[in-house]
């Protein structure tokens, strides 16, 4: 009979926050997966739980995938968690999920996730909202990302590291106007816990002088919409249109002009339609 994978959330931060389910599957497992095998030693040692640990991270897992389904075939039940919170959520755990035959049962173990606990005391609405995980490293790559939030008009989460926080502020003060609400959690549930609120470009000054520390989440508000009459852009529609496909007007005009890109998309159709 196969065994079962059980996908674990361990704490973000104060170790206390594991659940009761969480220590009893652990303590039941066969083995491990972990993705340090040094932090999660912290976890198992405060509640005596003394487990094998196979390392299991972004550099090792799609080498050790082999192995751990052959274990899950032969019976074996084996915990999956991360550094901290719940696996596959911007860590290892999705490469091995997606290969697990239709006989071996996967059962998550709910409980701490700093993508929830930021949400949770959020002065930012966030009854719908997009999970970006770590943005891009590449400024361009990055700015092409938090497009994606001005197009949509949602607010999203975002992690980031304490290395690039000024550079996203500075790059959403210019996307997305320096007036945007952002929060920045950091250390969520750690003893040095701090959560700020504040506009892009006020965090971006005091975080340029002030350099932050830690383990950070981030949730960018909503783009504020400025009504744009579309009876503006006509001329410039049916002046474009000659040479230029409905997306590259498009294009072309957002170049100069902050216009939510379906909204226009929609209008330039109706123009070129009518004309």
């Amino acid at each position: 009979m196969p065994g079962t994978l059980y996908i674990v959330s361990t704490p973000i931060g104060n170790l206390q926050d594991i659940t009761i389910r969480a220590i009893e599957v652990l303590k039941l497992s066969d083995y491990i997966l972990a993705e340090s095998s040094v932090r999660s030693s912290r976890l198992l040692n405060e509640y005596n739980l003394n487990k094998r640990i196979v390392t299991f991270n972004k550099d090792n897992e799609k080498r050790k995938i082999k192995a751990v389904m052959e274990d899950l075939s032969n019976g074996l039940n084996i915990c999956l968690i991360s550094d901290a919170g719940t696996p596959s959520i911007s860590d290892p755990g999705y490469e091995l999920t997606r290969c697990i035959e239709p006989s071996v049962n996967i059962v998550p173990i709910p409980g701490p996730s700093s993508l929830t606990t930021a949400l949770s005391v959020s002065k930012i609405p966030i009854n719908k909202f997009m999970f970006l995980g770590f943005l891009s490293k590449k400024q361009k790559e990055r700015e092409k990302q938090l497009l994606i939030i001005k197009d949509t008009s949602l607010p999203a989460v975002v992690f980031e590291s304490k290395h690039r926080i000024v550079s996203l502020l500075s790059d959403i003060t210019d996307t997305l106007g320096p007036d945007i609400q952002i929060a920045v959690m950091r250390e969520l549930t750690k003893l040095h816990e701090e959560i700020y609120h504040d506009t892009a470009s006020n965090l971006l000054e005091k975080f340029s002088e002030n350099m932050l520390n830690g383990e950070i989440t981030m949730i960018i508000g909503a783009p504020i919409s400025h009504a744009i009459q579309m009876n503006i852009f006509d001329k410039q529609i049916i002046e474009l249109s000659k040479k230029h496909s409905a997306s590259e007007i498009v294009n072309i005009i957002r170049l100069f002009n902050d216009v939510n890109k379906k909204e226009l998309y929609k209008y330039v159709l109706k123009i070129r339609q009518s004309g």
